[in-house]
């Protein structure tokens, strides 16, 4: 029965994988998901992407190891050009701007990330955070917009990630 769930989880991933620019080992992507601009996202190694995930990734979206995002995510690396000399409310041009998710971040259900922001290392988004501007590595965010609720202990964090205390990375092997 293990086996059958992989085979049926690597069957459903296949056809997403090949779109993208980038995938490290270890990549879950469930179902469904609308992907606009794929060949513009990079994903690391062990990284889960929660069902119902809804990103356009014209400025590009980069997601470095150990990544676990919930589900119905909405990440957006474009933006309309609202000051526009030319037409209202926005004219025809597209402003572009990378999302960049560091190792080791854990995105809560529901979140979306704003074009041009970058989550730091060993971060949480917690559900429903609405992420408008970059946040601080170790730091715990919510809301909308998102603000800093509070840090996670360095020294508990680096301890953990230099013993090699990666939960998805475990998840994964746990599988195999």
């Amino acid at each position: 029965m293990k086996y059958i769930k992989k085979i049926k989880l690597l069957i459903q991933n296949r056809n997403v994988y090949k779109y993208f620019n980038h995938y490290g080992e270890n990549l879950t992507v469930k179902k469904p998901y609308n992907f606009f601009s794929p060949q513009n996202i990079s994903l690391g190694n062990h990284v889960h992407i929660g069902s119902g995930a809804y990103w356009d990734a014209k400025g590009k979206i980069i997601i470095e190891d150990n990544v676990i995002i919930g589900p119905r995510s909405t990440l957006w690396s474009r933006n309309h050009n609202y000051d526009s000399n030319q037409y209202i409310p926005y004219d025809f041009n597209d402003i572009l701007k990378p999302i960049i998710i560091e190792s080791n971040v854990w995105i809560g259900i529901n979140v979306s990330i704003c074009p041009g922001v970058t989550i730091g290392e060993g971060s949480v988004i917690a559900m429903g955070a609405v992420v408008t501007k970059n946040v601080p590595p170790l730091s715990i965010v919510g809301g909308n917009p998102a603000v800093v609720i509070k840090k996670r202990d360095p020294e508990k964090y680096y301890t953990l990630k230099k013993q090699g205390k990666l939960y998805i990375k475990e998840k994964f092997n746990r599988k195999n």
